[in-house]
């Protein structure tokens, strides 16, 4: 029986690779923060402070030579060793066709 229940809840694969995502919430300005896995359906990223849990933003992605942007919500943050946050985004706007290249992003197609 495996011991990771976190992945046995997510419905998509994810690619695990740092990447460079701009948020923005109203009112704030757009920031860079750091993405370490993303999917078709969100992305886990790494800010210097929470955003507070249901917290809609802007999301901007550069990735192979393309931009995504999406409109996405909190749906988990978590203090980090470091003192950083852990952000858990999920996807609430976004293009059929972005979705789709994350997916096959995420599956090396």
């Amino acid at each position: 029986m495996s011991t990771n229940t976190v992945s046995e809840k997510r419905s998509e694969k994810r690619y695990g690779g740092k990447m460079e995502v701009v948020i923005g919430t109203h009112g704030m300005p757009g920031r860079p923060v750091t993405a370490i896995n993303i999917s078709a359906s969100g992305l886990y990223c790494i800010c210097d402070e929470p955003l507070g849990d249901l917290t809609r933003v802007d999301v901007s992605v550069n990735m192979a030579d393309n931009q995504v942007v999406a409109r996405a919500v909190v749906i988990r943050e978590e203090e980090l060793p470091d003192g950083k946050w852990g952000i858990g985004l999920f996807f609430t706007r976004i293009r059929f066709e972005d979705r789709q290249f994350f997916a096959r992003y995420v599956n090396g197609e």
